[in-house]
C-alpha cells in the first residue's frame, strides 16, 4: 500500500482518480476493525439514557457552591440516620442481653438445689448468715414443690408458719427471722439445725 500511496502522490497523476484508488484500496476488508460482538450494547445504551438525567441533576448541583452545599447537607443526614439505625440494633440485642441475664438470674435464684449448694459454700466460707438465707429459701421452694405452700417473694414466715402448722419450721421461723430482720448474726448452730431440720419439715409437709 505504502508504495502505491508514494505513487499515486507522484506528478503527473489525475488527483480525483488517485483519491478514488486511495478510497479503494482503504475500503479493503484488511483495513476496516474487526466487527466484534457485543451483546450488551443495547443494555448499556438503554442504561446510559436512563442514568443520565442523574448524571446531568448532580452536573448542576456541583456546579454552584449552594448545590454542594445541599449534596454535604444530604451525606450528613444520610450518615446520620445510619448511624441511629446500627446504633439502635445494637442497643436492642444489649437489651436482649440483658433480659436474657436477668431471666438467668431469676430461674437460678428459684432453683432450691443451687441454693443448697450455694449455702454450703457459703458454709464452708464462714458466711453463716448467707448460708441460713439460702437454706431457707431452698426449703420454701422445696415446700412450694410439694405443694404444701405457695412460694412468692412477698411470702412471710409466719404465713408459712400458720400454713403448715409444725413445731420445727417454727424453731427455723424464729432463727431466720432473728438474723433476716433482727439484726442477730447467725451462729454454727444456727446453720447446722437448718441443714437437718429442713428435711424432716419436708418430710412432714408431704403427708
Amino acid at each position: 500500500m505504502t508504495r502505491t500511496l508514494v505513487a499515486l502522490a507522484g506528478g503527473g497523476a489525475d488527483p480525483d482518480n488517485a483519491r478514488r484508488q486511495a478510497r479503494d484500496i482503504l475500503d479493503q476488508r484488511r483495513y476496516k476493525p474487526a466487527d466484534v460482538p457485543r451483546p450488551f450494547e443495547g443494555v448499556l445504551e438503554w442504561l446510559g439514557d436512563r442514568l443520565r438525567p442523574i448524571g446531568e441533576f448532580f452536573d448542576t448541583l456541583l456546579s454552584s457552591v449552594p448545590g454542594r452545599l445541599v449534596l454535604f447537607a444530604g451525606l450528613v443526614a444520610l450518615f446520620a440516620v445510619v448511624a441511629t439505625a446500627v446504633a439502635r440494633r445494637r442497643g436492642r440485642g444489649g437489651v436482649a442481653v440483658r433480659r436474657r441475664s436477668r431471666r438467668d438470674a431469676t430461674e437460678a435464684s428459684l432453683d432450691p438445689a443451687r441454693l443448697e449448694r450455694e449455702a454450703d459454700e457459703a458454709e464452708r466460707r464462714g458466711d453463716l448468715d448467707r448460708a441460713l438465707r439460702l437454706r431457707f429459701r431452698a426449703g420454701l421452694l422445696r415446700l412450694d414443690d410439694v405443694g404444701a405452700i405457695r412460694f412468692r417473694p412477698s411470702l412471710t414466715s409466719g404465713q408459712v408458719a400458720r400454713r403448715l402448722r409444725q413445731p420445727a419450721f417454727d424453731d427455723l421461723a424464729i432463727k431466720f427471722d432473728g438474723v433476716a430482720y433482727g439484726g442477730r448474726r447467725a451462729s454454727p448452730d444456727d446453720v447446722r439445725l437448718a441443714r437437718e431440720w429442713w428435711p424432716r419439715v419436708l418430710e412432714e409437709a408431704r403427708r
